[in-house]
């Protein structure tokens, strides 16, 4: 050991692929979840944004149904109206049934003393 002197660096080395292994295999794992964790709310948020629309058509399509039922319901309400007026229902019983229409009288009774 006279002769030569150590050195404390020491000689750099070329790395090979088999070197980065143990170190790429620690973010291996957290890597691949937080893949899948994005690849999931991905596809959770186009999902959940094709429901919004379905649902929004859907409300669209009751709503004008509504309207619709409503329309109707006026309609239906304004024809019981119409058919069920006394003018009318009195006419038909005139000439259907023979119904005869009297004209009020006033009825005085005498009162025995």
């Amino acid at each position: 050991m006279a002769g030569r002197k150590k050195s404390m660096a020491r000689k750099a080395r070329k790395r090979t692929s088999s070197d980065f292994e143990p170190e790429f295999e620690q973010f291996k794992v957290p890597v691949v979840l937080s893949l899948l964790l994005l690849g999931g709310l991905t596809v959770f948020y186009v999902w959940e944004g094709i429901r919004f629309r379905e649902l929004n058509r859907e409300i669209v399509e009751l709503e004008m149904a509504k309207k619709e039922v409503l329309e109707e319901n006026a309609r239906l309400r304004a024809q019981v109206e119409e058919l069920s007026s006394f003018r009318r229902i009195s006419k038909i019983a005139e000439k259907r049934f023979g119904f005869v229409v009297l004209k009020p009288r006033v009825i005085v009774v005498p009162e025995d003393e």
